[in-house]
């Protein structure tokens, strides 16, 4: 409810559970007992930007009241009860309690100096008050507790969010880069063993670098271009998938390197997510091949079984192919952004030397059934 609806309510609580309360001894109800009733349940609309001053207000007006000698058998007391629930301040202990040291003595006070028609009643007055200060202090630090562990957890939330989205930024690079890099440092190495006997071979490796490095460069912009489009709808620009591994093939064919393609997807098509992952497993594998080794045949296969897309990337060693300690391609982070996309697409990944030499690729992305 809005300060001003609770005010209300408390309002006409305390006033009209006073005012028509039944007869009883002490001092009539009059203007004056109005007036301290009105403020003393009117101070609850202004806890909130105020509360030193709300219950300060209340706290007066409530026990002038009380030492004037009006009834006390009503609920003359409920504004100062609300007002001080209403006024505990997360963080504010040492004036919670200067405020309920001060009901106590302020109710003491008026009982002893006051004409109240039951002193006995500053006691329960005082007990009642100081419980709700105490009930409003405990909630204010309660709910204080509440917002920030859910401040944490929306802070780590996005911690976790900016990290994923740089990990993938960081995938999406090496993917788009990798391949074009190792095909431009292939043809290089070549241009310059041949330029000065085959000239004609080294024009054909320097249009093949200009090749990769426009590839490099499209691809490049096409990313930046997402980045910079974190307000806008998501580009409609069709991604990678199987439809374009034969031109990447042609590409590492250019660069020396034998390959076999064999793909068998069926009629249907297949999910977006699934034919870009099966796309950047076929460009990392023939991208380490190049890399590693150059001399070597590959072999690509795509399939499709019933339930899962299968991948199969493998050469027959003919080069050494370079092994990290860790027993992974090379010593780059392609296999372990592979295994990342495949597993964020449920699928599974082996990779590993093969006994007859060589190096392979397994990776098994699944697909729903029908």
């Amino acid at each position: 409810m809005r300060p001003v609806a609770i005010a209300a309510v408390v309002e006409f609580i305390t006033v009209a559970g006073t005012v028509f309360a039944p007869p009883n001894r002490g001092r009539p109800i009059d203007a004056l007992a109005v007036v301290l009733l009105v403020i003393a349940a009117g101070a609850v609309a202004f806890t909130q930007r105020w509360p030193v001053q709300s219950l300060s207000a209340s706290l007066l007006c409530t026990a002038a009241y009380y030492a004037l000698g009006y009834h006390t058998d009503s609920s003359f007391f409920i504004g100062l009860l609300v007002t001080g629930y209403r006024a505990g301040t997360a963080g504010a202990r040492v004036r919670a309690a200067a405020f309920m040291l001060l009901t106590v003595a302020l109710f003491a006070a008026a009982s002893r100096l006051g004409r109240p028609v039951d002193t006995s009643s500053a006691l329960w007055m005082s007990v009642v008050v100081v419980g709700g200060q105490l009930a409003g202090q405990a909630a204010a630090e309660w709910q204080a507790r509440i917002n920030r562990q859910t401040e944490h957890a929306r802070e780590e939330e996005a911690l976790r969010r900016i990290a994923e989205e740089r990990l993938r930024i960081a995938r999406e690079l090496h993917d788009v880069v990798s391949h074009s890099i190792a095909m431009i440092n292939v043809q290089a190495g070549v241009a310059v063993h041949v330029m000065d006997e085959r000239p004609d071979e080294a024009r054909t490796a320097l249009l093949a670098i200009k090749t990769a490095s426009r590839d490099a460069l499209r691809d490049l912009r096409g990313i930046l271009g997402l980045l910079r489009q974190s307000d806008e709808p998501e580009s409609r620009s069709p991604a990678a998938g199987l439809d374009e591994v034969p031109s990447l093939v042609e590409n590492v064919r250019r660069a020396g390197v034998e390959v076999t393609l064999h793909i068998d997807t069926g009629k249907a098509s297949l999910p977006t997510s699934i034919d870009l992952a099966a796309y950047r497993v076929i460009q990392e594998g023939l991208t380490n091949v190049v890399r590693h080794a150059p001399g070597a045949l590959a072999k690509v296969a795509v399939r499709r079984a019933p339930d899962a897309l299968i991948i199969d990337v493998e050469n027959d060693g003919r080069t050494p192919v370079a092994v990290a300690a860790d027993g992974r391609q090379g010593a780059g982070h392609g296999l372990a952004g592979m295994r990342e996309r495949i597993r964020a697409a449920g699928g599974s990944l082996d990779a590993g030397r093969r006994p007859e030499g060589g190096f392979a690729l397994h990776a098994t992305l699944p697909l729903e059934t029908e």
